[in-house]
């Protein structure tokens, strides 16, 4: 299963946090494969998407570089 680790505003800063977690050892899924799901404005934002077992070391990463207020 996979999780939502974080939420963020555009594909390019989306892209970001993936190419982060890549680099650093985690397995994100591709963002062009991610659902993003906008519907009349409610939803305008990217989740990147984990798998379930690297949920928390992910989490806990993101936070250390910066990303506090993106976590899910």
């Amino acid at each position: 299963m996979l999780k939502n680790v974080a939420w963020l505003k555009s594909s390019a800063e989306a892209g970001l946090v993936i190419s982060l977690l890549k680099n650093n050892g985690f397995q994100p899924l591709e963002l062009q494969t991610s659902p993003h799901v906008s519907f009349a404005g409610a939803d305008l934002f990217y989740y990147v998407q984990i798998p379930d077992q690297e949920y928390e070391a992910a989490k806990e990463f993101l936070i250390k570089l910066g990303y506090k207020n993106v976590v899910c």
